[in-house]
């Protein structure tokens, strides 16, 4: 078992009382409304974006093909996106080409950075490493675009 990932698209007011809530009643609404596929929250690719083991390596991709003068997507580094922060990040996201992934990986530099599963992942061959990772990229894509058009925001949920 590993960490898997998912993101929530909430509104920003539901976001605020998150952050107001303890962490293990946080969590437990987290798991209840969104993580539990029976849960009233849980609308697969729609509310509930789930990623699989590769979602740091991407990430860390992500967040290497940065172009915006701020650094902008070190904002994915935060529990909590609001609407605001979202659209950016999208805008940002949709520039983002596969083939700009392929072109800024460095395997090594993620073993450095102690990315999560890059070990693991270090010496598998070119075509199984990118159909595992570059999923993982249309699901980013795929949760900001959705709230972006909403004005929700993101939380990241990790299990």
């Amino acid at each position: 078992m590993g960490i898997v990932c998912e993101l929530y698209r909430m509104s920003d007011s539901k976001i605020e009382e998150l952050k107001k809530m303890e962490t293990e009643i946080e969590e437990e609404f987290l798991d209840d409304l969104y993580a539990n596929v029976l849960g009233e929250c849980h609308k697969e690719n729609d509310t509930v974006f789930s990623m699989d083991k590769g979602w740091d390596i991407t990430r860390f991709l992500i967040k290497q093909k940065d172009d915006s003068g701020d650094k902008f997507l070190q904002a994915l580094d935060h529990k909590y996106i609001k609407s605001d922060q979202v659209k950016r990040i999208y805008v940002l996201l949709n520039k983002i080409t596969n083939e700009q992934i392929k072109d800024i990986c460095n395997r090594k530099l993620m073993v450095e950075n102690q990315v999560y599963l890059a070990k693991r992942l270090e010496n598998w061959n070119e075509a199984n490493f990118w159909n595992y990772i570059l999923p993982h990229l249309e699901i980013y894509k795929g949760a900001f675009k959705k709230a972006s058009e909403l004005n929700h925001g993101i939380v990241f949920n990790f299990k």
